[in-house]
């Protein structure tokens, strides 16, 4: 029983780490080798959201190596980060998520103010930057604040949020 409260309490506190920083541009803590993961050792890539890292990868818009993220703390499946993303001057961390039960009340209360006000709350934090797919079952978390700009220097940064947006709407569940 002490081991996995130790385990559960362990995952916990580094989720807290990790979101607490999201979208605030400071670098997130040390993440533990077990939540490391590869895009290019993704089994599932006819669908879903290892399709869509794997699309963002093949068109280098990330790289090999993200964090497996613990979704299920926003109602969500599977989640991954992407950090050190550089364009135009920008330099952030993305991350993706997938809703199976969007009726689930933590997922329905994210996707619903994510809808609503492109945000929502966590840990008494709000997480900014956040876009829903089409379907409802893709969370995008994109804190490139060039992207939403309609300045002409920054035309790039906004192609680039566009098609991620893009890729993830075209994405087959």
């Amino acid at each position: 029983m002490k081991k996995v409260t130790r385990k559960l309490l362990a995952v916990s506190l580094t989720a807290l780490a990790i979101v607490s920083l999201t979208g605030c541009g400071m670098r997130p803590a040390s993440v533990p080798a077990e939540n490391k993961v590869q895009v290019s050792k993704f089994e599932n890539t006819s669908g879903g959201i290892q399709a869509v890292c794997k699309t963002l990868k093949d068109k280098e818009y990330v790289g090999d190596d993200c964090v497996e993220m613990y979704s299920v703390a926003i109602g969500a499946e599977k989640g991954y980060r992407f950090d050190n993303l550089k364009i135009n001057g920008s330099v952030f961390s993305m991350e993706i998520y997938e809703f199976k039960d969007t009726e689930n009340a933590q997922a329905k209360a994210v996707i619903d103010s994510v809808k609503k006000d492109e945000s929502f709350e966590m840990y008494g934090r709000t997480v900014k930057y956040c876009h829903m797919s089409d379907n409802g079952k893709y969370l995008l978390i994109y804190p490139d604040a060039k992207s939403l700009s309609d300045k002409g220097d920054d035309v790039e940064n906004v192609t680039r949020m566009k098609d991620v947006l893009e890729i993830i709407n075209k994405t087959k569940n």
